[in-house]
């Protein structure tokens, strides 16, 4: 699939941290190209049905954007109550699945 520039404007401060936060990962760049164009095609995807909802495209973008600050949440009481961090966790499953 050919891709496509587009510029985007983003926050400097919160597009610094996920560029260090992805930095352990790989090329944070590359990285960040991931992401975006992973949501994106998932919100193409999910606009069909997003339009039928009487709440609006705002709202409904609003409640999905709010379910991924629940995770971290999560990860957080998890690391507070003495469990192994989520991200250790997701890179030794990570490592399993490549080996099988």
């Amino acid at each position: 699939m050919p891709l496509k520039n587009y510029s985007i404007r983003l926050d400097e401060e919160e597009y610094e941290k996920l560029r260090k936060g992805l930095s352990d990962y790989g090329d944070p760049d590359l990285n960040i190209g991931f992401i975006l164009r992973s949501y994106i095609r998932d919100l193409n995807r999910a606009l069909p049905d997003l339009k039928k909802s009487d709440l609006g495209i705002r709202n409904n973008l609003a409640f999905f954007g709010s379910i991924l600050r629940h995770i971290d949440r999560i990860a957080v009481i998890e690391n507070i109550l003495g469990g192994k961090p989520i991200v250790e966790r997701i890179k030794r499953e990570g490592q399993g699945d490549e080996h099988e």
